[in-house]
């Protein structure tokens, strides 16, 4: 994926015909991160505190469903993607950017808490099974692309 042209109304990428459907498939991993996994971390103590986890995790779970549905209707959107004798012309306005990245970053983060949070200074990586193999894919892939967008928005305006 590389940056062809970034102005005051968004940015257009190329992407390769692979490369294209690399960041489909990645897309339609989301959601992964899940609000079961902070509670598993911090467990509620009161009531209170308990009733207000089980709201947050309500309103992640609609605010998850709002950008899947967002998702599939970007990816299905005619025009977004206009292919050409190299690829795919990638079309994103600014704030199509931004949220990209939060829907990139749901699906790092969520597979490297799925992989247990390794730590690349532990002594033992993960175990090597399907699961994990996919899961280190994601996690790679995510932040690829994520690396791409920052660069974009960091780029000066033509």
């Amino acid at each position: 994926m590389q940056l062809l042209k970034r102005d005051q109304t968004g940015m257009v990428f190329l992407l390769g015909k692979r490369e294209r459907e690399l960041m489909i498939s990645l897309l339609k991993r989301y959601p992964v991160m899940i609000g079961a996994h902070f509670r598993a971390r911090h467990p509620p103590r009161t009531p209170e505190t308990k009733k207000n986890q089980e709201l947050l995790e309500e309103a992640l779970a609609e605010q998850q469903n709002e950008n899947r549905r967002a998702l599939e209707q970007m990816l299905n959107e005619p025009g977004r993607f206009s292919e050409n004798e190299l690829g795919f012309a990638f079309k994103l306005n600014h704030p199509e950017v931004d949220w990209l990245l939060q829907v990139l970053n749901d699906v790092r983060v969520g597979s490297w808490i799925q992989l247990g949070e390794p730590d690349t200074n532990a002594k033992a990586p993960p175990a090597v099974t399907e699961e994990n193999v996919q899961l280190a894919w994601a996690l790679e892939m995510a932040g690829h692309f994520q690396h791409i967008l920052l660069e974009a928005v960091n780029a000066p305006a033509e």
